[in-house]
């Protein structure tokens, strides 16, 4: 087999008369736009809104590249487009070999009779994606409803292309075109593999591996096809007709060791390598773990609903993940590392890859298989409704079956889910009511409750086919039954409710909710003039999406903190904020295990500077949420539960370890300007994976003002350690002296002490990129905290760029 890849330097013209410039494969024509300097940066200022002409425009790529008679002299050459964005033509040599029409779909064609000895030309046309959209839109039979955002292009839901190009209420619309993948020849005269879908059975002694496999052959024939993993080996005699076929071979592997999500085990990984004699082979990684989505009717309309790997029940800790980049053709494999690193650093093993984006790349799960993170796959569709007639189905059940094939030999994909909250928006009248709309019910039935359910039936029956986010089942009609399947729950962001709202809440699986913040201002200071960095400036609103974004934000900063009048203490507010917001509903869910198992943060990452949900700016710097969630996500969480309706605080220890635990939880009041108050010692015993209530604390604890000290709860038990602080007023009410942080640098290490009580005290290194081991902490009066900095910096830049604020210089 021979192969000839046609990444690299293409030209890009604006049809169809434009003049040539420089393109980049994989990439798009933003990128590259800006690159040549044809564009200004979409992301600066609100540039975008001039720039909606390049997603309404016609654009070719082309290039010229050399090839010699080893590869034409074979009996098929086929050209292998891993991802065209989105409505192409691909012609070779002038003579069309084939169109395009999904963004998410793996293409090949027949170019044996195209190509030459020597040079050659491929070029790829596409059609304008709003364009196209509009006029599949205008064509259909209905209308067919979709979620409509601040700033965005029409008919989103009539193209198959990632639906968040479109705008979003956290991102810009940029409705981009290119080749985004790679894309290739293959030459082969013998048969060829195209995928390997490893399935396991742990039911008897070992575990059987069957190889799956996808294949592709010029002519008919009896080939040994051989499949080895881990010392184990077998091989079998097959006939293999012309054209595409599927082959099965199974081999039993004694006791290999158990793949985990991170904090339950290691994540060992083993080649399985798949060969058929004389012609071709396939290696992918394995790694050897039994996983379910465990639901147990439980009571009257209830059922359970979670993941259980090898036989334990995993509480799955994580967020959500969108696209990294609104202009794809800049992403580096150094900016996924940095993004699922931060993740698994801070404690998560799920990541919810949400439907309005793309398939992620190899990549992206090949690090989430070696960082022990579950995915929750999304196939992609988003609050909105689709057509359903015969060749929008058959499309799009072609891209479930392609990306299926792709990514079922991973063992951190954990679930298939249909859509991100279409059924929702469906059932609960975001489109009109059943009897003005049965016709969109039965097409989103039709859709995903039958079409992509058999197909992933079909191609990977060892997973669950989930129909939707949020949903409680096939043929249930409230997908928000908290006591079924999973929920979002938007109430206290979209609906202005208190952050005591969450604790009212008791979820099954809560795969989204969230809390706004504003970025660092040396992000915002990137796209937006230092004059404009006010929250309702016109170009900081234009880099707010949500529409009451900065209301919500403030409605709530008003009850917990004193209102600020320096806008670096509202974004550090703002920050502190959405990471109390989601410490708030994290630690109660966590605190209802076995009962709630799952809670999973809007959202991780982010695409563009821009206020959002995020805890991960873009660029990569951690907000305040993303430290915090390191904090109550650990595997042994120390919490307190703060009653609204009673005065005492409830103290509990959650577990998510195997083992059982013993040790003490050490309870101190401690006075912000002086010692400790009041102690406790508190013997603490838990079996393995159990939550449980220690202690009740009151405000007479301590006999001083209740505005005047902290609760610190601090667990030794075994191997394990946990802190965590509470307080009996709000913090604005909070009576903070003016503490004076001491901070000291020695390379990479920064030592924090103070004479007085200082809470949430933040460092910031603005020159430099990277993180510190732990941020946002209180400091007890003359307390020492040592934290590390992650990143490229000697002592001198970090001591030269260090920052350092706490929460009583807001005041």
């Amino acid at each position: 087999m021979k192969t000839h890849s046609l990444n690299g330097s293409w030209q890009c013209r604006q049809r169809p008369h434009g003049d040539w410039f420089e393109g980049t494969v994989p990439g798009g024509v933003y990128t590259d736009l800006v690159a040549a300097g044809e564009i200004p940066d979409p992301y600066d200022e609100d540039n975008e809104l001039d720039l909606q002409w390049v997603g309404k425009t016609d654009w070719e790529y082309r290039r010229e590249f050399e090839i010699d008679e080893t590869l034409v002299e074979q009996d098929r050459v086929t050209l292998r487009c891993e991802g065209v964005d989105t409505v192409a033509t691909i012609r070779i040599n002038e003579t069309d070999i084939g169109e395009t029409s999904n963004m998410h779909r793996i293409y090949e064609f027949d170019v044996t009779d195209a190509l030459e000895i020597g040079t050659n030309e491929i070029s790829v046309v596409f059609d304008s994606p709003v364009e196209y959209a509009i006029e599949q839109r205008d064509a259909y039979s209905h209308e067919v409803p979709v979620t409509q955002y601040p700033v965005e292009q029409p008919a989103r839901n009539f193209i198959r292309k990632a639906q968040c190009h479109y705008g979003w209420d956290w991102g810009p619309c940029l409705p981009t075109v290119g080749i985004y993948r790679d894309i290739e020849l293959i030459g082969h005269a013998e048969p060829r593999i195209t995928y390997v879908k490893p399935q396991q059975d742990h039911d008897g002694n070992g575990v059987e591996l069957t190889a799956v496999v996808g294949v592709d052959s010029p002519t008919n024939g009896e080939y040994a096809v051989t499949v080895s993993i881990a010392g184990s080996e077998t091989t079998e005699r097959r006939e293999i007709a012309a054209g595409e076929s599927e082959l099965a071979v199974s081999v039993t592997v004694d006791d290999p060791d158990r793949w985990w999500p991170r904090g339950y085990g290691d994540q060992p990984l083993y080649d399985c390598t798949v060969a058929i004699d004389g012609a071709d082979s396939a290696t992918t990684r394995v790694g050897f773990r039994d996983i379910s989505v465990v639901r147990e009717v439980d009571g009257e309309n209830a059922e359970s609903f979670s993941f259980e790997v090898n036989g334990v029940a995993v509480f799955a800790k994580g967020a959500n993940w969108i696209p990294i980049d609104a202009m794809y053709g800049g992403v580096s494999t150094d900016r996924y590392d940095q993004l699922l690193e931060s993740a698994a650093e801070a404690n998560m093993n799920t990541i919810r890859i949400w439907g309005g984006g793309y398939y992620e790349n190899d990549y992206f799960y090949e690090r989430c298989d070696e960082l022990g993170l579950l995915v929750w796959q999304d196939f992609m569709f988003a609050c909105s409704l689709y057509p359903a007639d015969d060749t929008f189905v058959e499309n799009v059940t072609g891209e479930v079956r392609d990306q299926v094939r792709r990514l079922a030999s991973h063992p951190s994909i954990a679930l298939w889910c249909g859509n991100n909250e279409n059924e929702w928006g469906l059932e609960h009248g975001w489109y009109g009511d059943r009897t003005d709309s049965e016709v969109l019910f039965d097409e989103y039935d039709r859709l995903f409750e039958s079409a992509l359910a058999d197909v992933v039936a079909e191609e990977d029956p060892t997973r669950r086919y989930w129909p939707s986010s949020p949903s409680s089942g096939i043929e249930a009609t409230n997908p928000q039954n908290p006591a079924k399947g999973d929920i979002h729950y938007w109430d206290v962001w979209h609906g202005g409710k208190p952050f005591a709202d969450y604790l009212t809440v008791e979820p099954r699986f809560v795969s989204e909710f969230g809390y706004q913040s504003f970025p660092s201002i040396e992000l915002l200071e990137t796209v937006v003039p230092e004059e404009s960095l006010n929250p309702t400036d016109p170009l900081m609103e234009h880099h707010q999406r949500h529409p009451d974004g900065n209301g919500l934000i403030l409605a709530r900063m008003a009850d917990h903190f004193r209102i600020p009048f320096d806008f670096a203490d509202f974004v550090y507010l703002s920050q502190l904020q959405q990471g109390f917001a989601i410490k708030t509903a994290v630690e109660h869910w966590r605190r209802l295990k076995p009962y709630s198992m799952g809670a999973i943060f809007w959202q991780l990452n982010d695409l563009w500077p821009v206020a959002s949900w995020s805890s991960i700016e873009y660029g990569g710097g951690w907000k305040a949420l993303q430290y915090m969630a390191k904090r109550f996500f650990e595997d042994v969480l120390v919490s307190f539960h703060d009653d609204p309706d009673e005065e005492s605080l409830e103290l509990w220890v959650t577990s998510d370890v195997t083992d059982s635990i013993e040790g003490t939880v050490e309870l101190d009041a401690i006075a912000f300007d002086g010692g400790v108050l009041a102690s406790r010692s508190i013997d603490v015993t838990l079996d393995e994976l159990e939550s449980k209530r220690v202690a009740t604390v009151s405000p007479a604890f301590a006999d001083v003002p209740t505005e005047s000290y902290l609760l610190r709860a601090t667990l030794s038990a075994d191997d394990y350690t946990g802190r965590n602080t509470a307080f009996f007023e709000p913090f604005k009410h909070l009576d903070l002296p003016g503490a004076d942080v001491d901070v000291t640098v020695e390379g990479d290490t920064v030592t924090l002490e103070s004479d007085d009580a200082a809470l949430f005290v933040a460092l910031s290194a603005p020159a430099l990129a990277g993180h510190f081991s732990d941020n946002y902490v209180h400091l007890t009066p003359g307390e020492t905290r040592t934290v590390s900095f992650t990143g490229e910096a000697d002592g001198d830049e970090l001591a030269s760029t260090l920052g350092v604020t706490h929460l009583e210089d807001t005041y």
